[in-house]
């Protein structure tokens, strides 16, 4: 691993986890659910980042379940973060209409 492929990889796993560390607190101190939506996407983005990197360094593989030639761990670590960001979004708006 060259010196230019390691500072992206530490600036994202620092971002992730100071992204990751304040929402566990939310998550115990917050009882709407979109906020909980956001905490998760943001452990989840965490998560991702950590598997991303110790694929890289070559520790654990992608290669446990496949749906054809798709990786479904890669598939779903990258895009479930997404998919509950934007859950909390529609949860906030759903909880925030008037009437």
């Amino acid at each position: 691993m060259y010196d230019a492929e390691v500072f992206p990889i530490l600036v994202r796993l620092m971002s992730s986890f100071g992204a990751a560390l304040p929402a566990v607190v939310i998550w115990k101190k917050t009882r709407n659910g979109a906020w909980i939506l956001m905490a998760l996407s943001a452990i989840f983005f965490f998560i991702d980042a950590l598997y991303s990197t110790l694929v890289l360094i070559g520790l654990v593989s992608y290669n446990l379940p496949f749906l054809g030639d798709v990786p479904v761990l890669q598939l779903i670590l990258a895009g479930v973060p997404y998919l509950l960001m934007s859950g909390g979004f529609v949860f906030f708006l759903i909880s925030r209409r008037r009437y």
